[in-house]
């Protein structure tokens, strides 16, 4: 198959880099790897012919995948990577999409190595500029690969310098459910880092994570709930929180059976350390989402603690409610 995706008769070469592109997600990863296929793949992608080269990405997208670890540093040091972020900046969408996935495949996971080369090989750039393609799957690939890049303390400095931030807001109001996902994401990781509520702040991202805490999926919800945490941690946003809407969907999080409850319920009790928000928590039926969820037999015993903490809290204002 190596030989034949060489050949100089097209057919041969496509039929021959889909071949390989279907085995590269077999248990054959590690025998693939080293018999060489890496630079037969780097050829495919720099070939002329578009089919093969999309065969040759989605490869690389399997073969960084899995458990077989080594594939990636592979992937990296024989230079894969770099013709992939070239593939990236193809005026052709389906190349994109391809390369984009593979990427993705590639940043993947808690591998530093991969995230850092992707960044020093100037990958942010074209990931960012998909931001702005009207294709869905393009800027969804393009979001999940930043917020695997956001995990590495390294690169995420790097990224919101590039104005990552206000790029990826807009996606909040237009994109679809699994792009809303992928921002959710984003902001989650983010906001572990308090060097960058500023950022988030004046790029309209605190608006951005409450529109998302109120949209009914629970998936969206973790994510924003665990952010709202972080962010309602901060004494100087608490207010400000409050005031754009966050009670609401917390306090609607914690009436439900949603999933969500623990962070949901740390993030009132924060936004409950400033007595400034006592009467409209009180106003949001925060107190008898608290008693209710006090009451209820559940299992994480510390959210129940968090719960009734809270409730102290309101109480020890109640002459002003």
């Amino acid at each position: 198959l190596l030989v034949f995706s060489r050949s100089l008769d097209i057919a041969t070469q496509r039929f021959s880099a889909l071949a390989i592109c279907n085995l590269c997600s077999s248990a054959y990863k590690q025998t693939l790897v080293e018999g060489g296929v890496i630079q037969t793949l780097l050829f495919l992608t720099r070939f002329p012919d578009r089919d093969s080269a999309r065969c040759a990405c989605l490869a690389l997208a399997g073969m960084a995948l899995g458990d077989y670890k080594q594939s990636k540093t592979r992937i990296i040091d024989e230079g894969a990577l770099c013709s992939l972020l070239e593939m990236a900046r193809f005026p052709d969408q389906e190349i994109q999409r391809c390369a984009g996935l593979a990427i993705n495949c590639l940043v993947l996971g808690t591998e530093q190595e991969p995230k850092t080369a992707v960044m020093n090989g100037e990958g942010i750039s074209p990931l960012l500029l998909r931001l702005q393609h009207k294709n869905s799957e393009c800027i969804h690939h393009a979001i999940c690969c930043l917020g695997s890049l956001r995990e590495s303390d390294e690169v995420k400095a790097n990224l919101v310098e590039m104005k990552s931030i206000e790029l990826i807001i807009p996606q909040i109001h237009t994109g679809s459910i699994e792009i809303k996902r992928a921002v959710g994401y984003f902001f989650a990781k983010l906001a572990e880092s308090s060097e960058f509520y500023d950022k988030i702040a004046s790029a309209g991202g605190l608006e951005g994570v409450i529109s998302l805490a109120s949209l009914v999926d629970s998936e969206y919800q973790d994510y924003t709930t665990f952010a709202l945490a972080f962010l309602a941690s901060n004494r100087e946003y608490q207010v400000k929180l409050v005031k754009i809407g966050a009670v609401h969907p917390l306090v609607s999080i914690m009436a439900t059976n949603s999933e969500p409850k623990h962070y949901t319920g740390l993030a009132l009790l924060k936004l409950a350390d400033n007595f400034e928000n006592h009467i409209t928590i009180a106003k949001e039926g925060g107190i008898e989402a608290l008693l209710r969820l006090g009451r209820n037999r559940v299992t994480d015993e510390e959210l129940q603690y968090k719960a009734a903490l809270t409730v102290g809290q309101l109480a020890s204002n109640a002459v002003n409610m």
